[in-house]
């Protein structure tokens, strides 16, 4: 599983294609909010247990912290917008009730789709965006804050909600195996209960698995336990073995090396110097080629 740079200095946006046969190497999360908007094309994620089939006019408000993998089903034409809660906190002042309500957006991944007769509007809007991002002078900064409100405003005039996947996904067994996962990772998990409880032999389920997900199912399941892990140790005074225990893991030591891996610093580094935006600045340098290519 990749992390991808962990620091943003400000707003990013960049503009790729994508073909069908491209398939990216394995599935990651960020530390900052990613906006994911569909040109052209038809592309499809995994994200939070679903599936979220995207076409031209679509786009996903991804949160921090959010696993999530994709696919493209033929050509695609895409943006990424990379921002920090930063970046928004005057627009949320002003006009976060119409779109989210309350901290609605810091927690789960967001669906919508651009009406067609703006989506031209739209497009210009975001190319606009990325030119600006390429020149990256001294007012790049504050323009791409003030182009990224317009396009939330633009978002509350143009768009609606589909918080719906687009899949009739209830049955899928590996989907159902990774919601599995997320509601009992503290327990003991393996390749062969999953297959079991999917009517799937083990190394067919690993092979899907890994193509619906982007990564193997243990891996997945260390992602799970890892996350929750952080999320104790910034909520509770629970000690670093009781924080390890309560994530599912049954010695502390391998807990401590699993989450420096993963995170950068130890548990308790983590704890003492997480902030909103930043894990720790000296654990990962500041620049742009650290941004995600999808």
């Amino acid at each position: 599983m990749r992390v991808s740079d962990l620091h943003i200095d400000r707003i990013y946006i960049n503009k790729l294609y994508r073909s069908s046969d491209y398939t990216m190497s394995r599935n990651h999360y960020h530390y900052y909010y990613e906006i994911f908007y569909v040109g052209q094309g038809n592309c499809r994620f995994f994200i939070e247990n679903h599936l979220y089939d995207l076409h031209a006019g679509d786009f996903l408000i991804i949160p921090p912290h959010v696993i999530h993998y994709n696919r493209y089903v033929t050509g695609c034409t895409r943006y990424n917008i990379y921002f920090r809660t930063s970046d928004l906190q005057q627009f949320l002042r002003v006009e976060s009730e119409e779109l989210f309500q309350d901290e609605d957006l810091f927690s789960h991944p967001h669906f919508y789709h651009v009406h067609e007769a703006y989506r031209e509007m739209f497009l210009n809007h975001l190319d606009t965006m990325v030119q600006e991002d390429k020149l990256d002078d001294g007012h790049t900064a504050r323009l791409l804050e003030l182009q990224l409100h317009q396009f939330f405003l633009y978002t509350l005039r143009c768009c609606s909600r589909r918080d719906d996947s687009g899949r009739g996904d209830a049955d899928d067994p590996i989907l159902n195996a990774s919601r599995f996962i997320t509601d009992h990772y503290s327990q003991n998990i393996s390749l062969e209960l999953l297959a079991s409880r999917a009517c799937l032999s083990p190394g067919y389920f690993s092979k899907r698995f890994r193509q619906v997900t982007g990564v193997g199912m243990k891996e997945y399941l260390n992602y799970v336990r890892l996350d929750h892990a952080a999320r104790e140790l910034l909520s509770t005074s629970h000690s670093i073995t009781e924080v390890a225990s309560n994530s599912g893991y049954a010695d502390s030591n391998y807990f401590k090396d699993a989450f420096k891996k993963m995170y950068g610093v130890s548990p308790r580094a983590y704890r003492k110097n997480r902030t909103t935006d930043s894990v720790m600045a000296e654990s990962v340098a500041r620049h742009k080629s650290g941004l995600p290519q999808k």
